[in-house]
């Protein structure tokens, strides 16, 4: 409580009685799932991209596997 009433000093109402405080972020890096380029998976349409794939560390590169990911369906389909 100390901290957000030290917080509430430089930005006033951090301290309010509805703050909603959230735990930590943890990111696991390590945990990869194997989907060369275009992020399709040993199993055909299963994709996998952003953060949640391990291979990301950023919003920048998780947008550009969702662009790429969504350009290798639309082909597909027109084909």
């Amino acid at each position: 409580m100390a901290t957000l009433e030290a917080l509430d000093k430089i930005a006033p109402g951090v301290a309010g009685p509805h703050t909603l405080l959230y735990g930590a972020e943890v990111k696991f890096y390590s945990n990869q799932i194997e989907a060369p380029y275009p992020f399709e998976t040993a199993l055909a349409g299963l994709y996998v991209a952003g953060d949640g794939s391990g291979n990301t560390r950023g919003l920048l590169q998780s947008s550009m596997q969702g662009v790429i990911v969504a350009r290798d369906i639309a082909q597909k389909l027109s084909e």
